[in-house]
């Protein structure tokens, strides 16, 4: 589903009057209204697009380091501002592919949140291409129907290194889904791993994402049995932990309303 309203007008209208919160907002609203200007209109100079990520999984495994260090290259061909971790670049790249091909509609008015805030990796992506995140953590409670509205979002990302705790997942995810409008999508990240690093099987993925639909939050894309595969064979190779999962929901309308 395609984002067809302004992100400034429903930012405007959606968020608490609170000054702090009327700040960030004037800094959105200001970004939306400069995007145009901001991006590339000769024919050597495009701005980011849709196609540029068009083979980039929304929900993946993340087993190997060669992986990881190949997103890197990726990002850099890009011109993506650059990162140091290889594996937070990585799971942006998804999270950055579900923005431009399932969120926005070309015109870069998406209101997008980083739980992590504005100075993260993902946020200073999602700026470069021409849109204006902002910075709550709508897992948190209260924040949404205090200073997020519900369902005036289009995206949240939760993403590593501020992973999503195997304890915490199922409240995360319910609080931030919420925030989105329906069809509206939530990218997290989960550390792939034994119990005692905190880490999650990839039988405990799928476990969530049934949990998930049963809530009305629709898995974008597939945990495959080749991920599973991989994900063995680096389990028993690796002490510790060993990967990251990505996983893209979609909000659909059975979704539960705020509670908190």
């Amino acid at each position: 589903m395609k984002v067809r309203t302004s992100a400034a007008a429903r930012i405007g209208s959606n968020l608490s009057a609170s000054p702090a919160v009327q700040r960030v907002v004037h800094r959105a609203r200001r970004a939306a209204r400069d995007t145009a200007a901001r991006l590339p209109r000769s024919d050597d100079a495009t701005p980011l697009r849709a196609i540029n990520l068009q083979h980039i999984r929304m929900t993946d495994l993340l087993t190997d380091g060669r992986d990881a260090r190949e997103a890197r290259r990726r990002a850099r061909r890009l011109g993506l501002p650059r990162a140091i971790d290889d594996t937070s670049v990585w799971a942006c790249l998804g999270a950055l592919a579900a923005l431009l091909r399932v969120v926005d509609d070309g015109s870069r008015r998406a209101v997008v949140i980083d739980t992590a805030g504005e100075r993260s990796t993902f946020s200073r992506w999602a700026t470069q291409a021409g849109f204006a995140p902002l910075g709550f953590d709508v897992m948190r409670p209260g924040v949404v129907g205090d200073q997020v509205a519900a369902g005036s979002v289009d995206l949240v990302v939760r993403l590593h290194p501020h992973s999503t705790g195997a304890d915490t997942v199922d409240e995360d995810l319910t609080r931030a889904s919420w925030a989105v409008r329906r069809g509206g999508l939530i990218c997290i990240t989960m550390r792939l791993g034994s119990d005692a690093e905190h880490g999650v099987s990839v039988a405990d993925v799928r476990s969530l994402v049934a949990r998930c639909a049963d809530r009305g939050l629709k898995l974008v894309g597939e945990v495959d049995l080749d991920d599973g595969r991989r994900a063995s064979a680096a389990a028993r190779e690796e002490d510790g932990a060993f990967g990251l999962a990505l996983l893209t929901f979609r909000v659909t309308p059975q979704a539960a309303p705020p509670r908190d």
